[in-house]
């Protein structure tokens, strides 16, 4: 009990470490998972859950560090909640303790199979869901264990056994790319058996005390997982649409003159806040500029910045007009979270103009979450990735105030 209480110290304490760590800003797709690991067992005791025993807990025996071995593979459904199917191989040896003056050493070969559940306590915990790059998580499942009791005390059938198992783990994953992770952790396996430690405990006519007791042993290990299945977002092109060319005005025939009318004094001129109004400036750009997001994202990367640095040079050699971003979200997702994604969107592009020497107030963010679609994808009809990117969109128009 002593080396799985430590076990579940160190894990416990990697876990803390794991609500710090920072967070890609991207919702996992389902995807499948296989992984090996390699570590030690050790005979962790015996169980008496019979009535009037109040689950005594005893151990006969010095057990030994022994090798174990072990492979999964895992369905992720969710950021939350995956699936898997396991193995672990090991032989569990140990030598009588003091008390145990009757016992001999054991050796019990083990093979176990599971079928787990697996909880990523970190996006379970908290409100927002990511695809952490540290995380930690714990397994609760049922499985079958082949026990072979190679040495033992006291003889029973003496062929292998078969037996109901509960495995209870815990551990922490890392990240270390986009398709392969560390994981670090211990499982706990709870056999309906009084055979691991080769000893029958209760004798040959004592069925009822037999069937009462459970034994356990403790894997702690490492290992590498693959990750395979995860659908990859293709980034969607920026679409600049230059405005068509206007032609050259007609000349317009010289009137013939005609005598000067008295000058008349010109009317005060309003004021320009009332009779503002929209235009569309410069001959360079209708939709001056357009952007195409990653799923569930809102940063500008190095493509984008460059076409937001053409229209930064244009606002810097135009002082006097302003710039109105619009920005959008597919129909994925709640329409709460879409309306949060798409106002994260619109900020970011608007702390970029900042960074780059354009005033706060020259800038208007509007958001429209999944509200304006271009195209037929909306909550409930199945799309391509290349339909879905076509929403998640911000258009930024240049606007001038300017007088009558």
């Amino acid at each position: 009990m002593k080396k799985f209480s430590l076990s579940l110290a160190v894990l416990f304490m990697c876990s803390l470490l794991t609500f710090a760590q920072d967070k890609a800003k991207t919702e996992p797709y389902p995807s499948w998972e296989i992984g090996v690991n390699l570590g030690v067992t050790n005979f962790t005791g015996s169980t008496n859950i019979a009535k009037g025993k109040s689950w005594e807990h005893f151990n006969n025996y010095k057990s030994n560090l022994n090798l174990g071995y072990g492979l999964f593979i895992r369905r992720n459904f969710t950021s939350v909640f995956a699936f898997e199917g396991a193995y672990n191989g090991t032989t569990l040896t140990g030598t009588p303790n003091a008390t145990n003056v009757a016992g001999k050493a054991f050796k019990t070969g083990i093979n176990e199979l599971d079928l787990n559940t697996v909880w990523n306590m970190n996006n379970l915990l908290s409100k927002n869901k990511f695809d952490r790059k540290v995380y930690w998580y714990t397994k609760l499942g049922v499985g079958w264990t082949h026990v072979n009791n190679k040495e033992y005390t006291n003889p029973t059938a003496g062929k292998p056994w078969r037996e109901l198992t509960i495995p209870i783990g815990t551990g922490v994953a890392f990240r270390l790319s986009d398709n392969v992770k560390l994981h670090i952790g211990t499982q706990w396996s709870w056999v309906n058996s009084n055979r691991l430690d080769g000893d029958n405990q209760g004798g040959t006519g004592t069925d009822y005390l037999i069937a009462q007791i459970r034994e356990q042993y403790l894997y702690t290990h490492a290992g590498l997982s693959f990750i395979f299945g995860r659908k990859v977002v293709k980034p969607v092109p920026v679409v600049v649409v230059p405005l068509a060319p206007q032609p050259e005005p007609k000349p317009t025939p010289q009137p013939e003159p005609k005598p000067e009318p008295k000058p008349v004094p010109a009317p005060p001129q309003a004021p320009v806040a009332d009779i503002v109004q929209h235009t569309v400036v410069g001959n360079v750009y209708n939709i001056l500029f357009g952007f195409n997001f990653g799923y569930d994202k809102s940063n500008i990367d190095g493509k984008s910045s460059t076409e937001l640095d053409r229209m930064i040079n244009d606002l810097k050699e135009n002082p006097t007009v302003d710039v109105e971003i619009a920005a959008h979200a597919d129909s994925r997702g709640s329409a709460a979270y879409n309306m949060k994604l798409s106002e994260r969107r619109g900020q970011s592009l608007k702390n970029y103009l900042i960074a780059n020497g354009i005033a706060s107030s020259r800038i208007n963010v509007v958001s429209f979450g999944e509200t304006k679609l271009t195209n037929r994808c909306s909550d409930g009809v199945k799309c391509s990735d290349a339909e879905h990117a076509a929403n998640r969109r911000a258009e930024a128009t240049i606007v001038v105030w300017k007088k009558n």
